[in-house]
């Protein structure tokens, strides 16, 4: 329930932040962005969980990597660290979530 909850509620603060911050068309949200989201940020809930920090600094690694691209296909800057730090956020809350109601 919270994880769903959160989802959604990411998934409209993220709609709106590209309404403000992102370009017109290059900065849409997809089927396949929301679904790497929830894959980034359940990553940060397992690695968090079973206390993994150093897996974080893996996963940062990956994303690096994977926007080594063209200059044509970049997303704008501010909009790549708002929605990572947002989705980062989110992850945490998760994990406080998580460890404070479900498995205490």
């Amino acid at each position: 329930m919270v994880l769903a909850i959160g989802e959604f509620s990411l998934h409209f603060v993220l709609f709106l932040i590209s309404k403000f911050i992102g370009k017109s068309n290059k900065d849409k949200i997809s089927r396949i962005s929301v679904l790497k989201g929830m894959l980034e940020r359940t990553f940060i809930l397992v690695s968090l969980l079973y206390n993994m920090p150093p897996a974080l600094t893996l996963l940062a690694a990956l994303k690096i990597a994977t926007r080594i691209k063209d200059n044509d296909d970049k997303v704008s800057n501010d909009f790549f660290l708002i929605g990572n730090l947002i989705s980062i956020l989110f992850g945490m809350a998760y994990y406080v979530l998580i460890k404070e109601f479900v498995v205490s």
